[in-house]
């Protein structure tokens, strides 16, 4: 006899199957789920990663300029033992008070191997000669004539009142006809270099003294040849964010003490650059500003007084 098949049986058998199908089913959709979670999160990645906005370029640039990077870090090279005695022959003629011989020494380490510490010592050095009596080229004796005033002089020989003044250690603009005074007549002229972030104060084609300056972020600072056209001592400063005129001495006026106006006559499209103070030291020695050249309070306090109007400032890479 065929043995009887329940309902009751053939349900269970079936139920139980569907169980595991239902169960597979749902691990197979888990998987599934979490495999295109991770493509979609790693497709968005890249998509990030290659639409990443580019800094603006500057308004005021005539051509394209790098955007977004620093300079390459400068690496201190350890100066031969040939150059480090002679530095410290120039150093032993400097404490000597041997100035004149101090500056033959440098002057010839720092044309044939432009080492930083040599560097800085010239830079003194020629600062020291330059207030002193001693003979150096561009000095020059002059005899005060009738009706001059101490800016005729310094017109006449394109130099600045300041430096006559420094020169012959003058506290008034007072001077008297038959008298005499030094003066200098050289040539100065400026050069900044926006990836070490240096200004070369050169007389003629040799380096006088060495500033750490800040240059414009993200390359803003224009490589082209301006002249310094205006100079303002304690400098109100236009936010050019709402055009309001901050007064010097307001903790928000960025000019710190000095401004000298830099203009382009091949490129005067390009406005509103000039060399200027600032409070912040820290941001001496890099790509700190809007696209000026900053520097020490007391650096542009010194470089202010010794150049006149129309230097020359050529700005490189």
């Amino acid at each position: 006899m065929a043995k009887p098949i329940y309902a009751g049986s053939y349900n269970n058998r079936g139920g139980g199957g569907w169980k595991r199908v239902f169960v597979i089913i749902i691990i197979i959709q888990i998987v599934l789920v979490g495999a295109y979670l991770v493509w979609s999160k790693g497709k968005k990645s890249d998509e990030e990663a290659v639409n990443v906005p580019e800094p603006a370029a500057p308004a005021a640039s005539f051509e394209p300029e790098p955007l977004g990077l620093a300079p390459a870090p400068i690496i201190a090279v350890q100066a031969s033992p040939e150059v480090q005695s002679a530095i410290s022959d120039a150093r032993s003629a400097l404490d000597a008070g041997q100035l004149a011989e101090a500056k033959r020494q440098l002057d010839q380490i720092v044309a044939a191997s432009p080492d930083p510490e040599a560097i800085k010592l010239l830079g003194d050095v020629n600062m020291k000669i330059l207030k002193s009596p001693i003979p150096m080229p561009g000095k020059e004796r002059y005899s005060i004539q009738s009706g001059d005033y101490l800016q005729k002089i310094a017109k006449k020989y394109n130099t600045t009142v300041a430096l006559i003044k420094m020169m012959n250690g003058m506290q008034t603009d007072t001077i008297r006809a038959g008298a005499g005074v030094v003066v200098y007549n050289g040539d100065f002229s400026i050069r900044v270099s926006k990836s070490r972030n240096t200004l070369d104060l050169m007389a003629g084609d040799q380096l006088f003294k060495r500033y750490s300056v800040g240059t414009g972020k993200f390359g803003k600072t224009p490589a082209v040849e301006f002249k310094i056209v205006d100079k303002i001592t304690e400098p109100p400063w236009t936010r050019f964010t709402d055009g309001k005129q901050i007064e010097y001495g307001d903790p928000e006026n960025v000019l710190g003490t000095r401004w000298m106006k830099i203009v382009s006559e091949e490129h005067p499209e390009i406005t509103g650059f000039g060399i200027h103070g600032t409070w912040e030291r820290d941001s001496i020695g890099q790509q700190s500003s809007a696209g000026c050249i900053r520097m020490l309070n007391e650096d542009v306090e010194e470089l202010f007084d010794l150049v006149p109007r129309k230097t020359t400032v050529i700005i490189s890479e």
